[in-house]
This record gives C-alpha cells, sequence and structure tokens, in this order.
C-alpha cells in the first residue's frame, strides 16, 4: 500500500472524515492535501509518524480489507504504538480540521501553518465558509443575492 493511501485511512479513522476514502470524488479532492500534509508531518514527526501509519497498515492489510469505522479506530487506540504517538495523532486530526499543528506538545508552542486553511475539515462539519476566503470578487457583498 502506498503512504498516501495509508495516511489517508489513519486521517479518514482519527477525524472520523470517512468520506475522505470511502468518496472517490472526495478522495480524489483530497489527495493533493494528504500528499502536503504527510510531507509536512513527517518532516516534523518522521519516525514517529510512521510508527502510527505501519500500526494502521497492520490492522487495515487484512483479506478482505476491514470498513474504516469506530470499531477499527478502537482496535488502533488500543495498539501501543497509538498509544505511544497519540500526539502525533492529535496533530492529524488538527491539521485536517484546521489546517494546523504543533511540532510539540506544548500548550504556549506555536502552530505551524498546513497550509490549506480554506480546506479545513471544519468549515463543512460546521456549515460555514472560511472566515475571511471567498472565491467572489472583491464587493460581492454589496450585491443582492
Amino acid at each position: 500500500m502506498d503512504p498516501r493511501a495509508i495516511f489517508m485511512g489513519l486521517s479518514a479513522l482519527l477525524t472520523g472524515q470517512y468520506q475522505i476514502v470511502n468518496d472517490p470524488v472526495v478522495r480524489k479532492m483530497n489527495e493533493s492535501t494528504a500528499d502536503e500534509y504527510l510531507r509536512l508531518l513527517k518532516g516534523v514527526f518522521a519516525d514517529r509518524l510512521q510508527k502510527l501509519l505501519d500500526v494502521c497498515q497492520k490492522l487495515t492489510s487484512t483479506t478482505p480489507p476491514p470498513p474504516l469505522d469506530d470499531a477499527l479506530l478502537a482496535k488502533l487506540r488500543a495498539e501501543q504504538d497509538f498509544k505511544d504517538q497519540e500526539f502525533v495523532a492529535r496533530q492529524i486530526v488538527n491539521i485536517w480540521y484546521f489546517s494546523q499543528f504543533k511540532a510539540v506538545d506544548d500548550p504556549n508552542a506555536p502552530f505551524i501553518d498546513g497550509g490549506f486553511y480554506e480546506r479545513g475539515l471544519v468549515w463543512p462539519t460546521v456549515k460555514a465558509h472560511p472566515i475571511g476566503f471567498s472565491h467572489q470578487p472583491h464587493g460581492y457583498w454589496t450585491q443582492q443575492p
């Protein structure tokens, strides 16, 4: 299995947003985002992230592959390698929802920008558009819909 596919499966499990891998259109739209998030996170958490990817691959490499659901998430969370890397798992959730993450487990540490603020999973979850972001031309708000 390629690293992107494993990362997307792990991301879907951790975020609860299973359409990341189950919906072909959503999956295709998120592949470039996943590539960049994987690159960024590997740059900061190389070995630690790999342990999470390895445990995810171990759990999903059966034939037939298990469904990505809450039962599989429970198995993942029970693995010692997951418990040891829970901070990194939280950063995977952060980067997908908010396009930012922390490099160290310190509440005062600055966030690192993931580069895709407007693609954050938080926006469709709260049924809102990204604050301060629009595809409309300047002044669009002056026109009646």
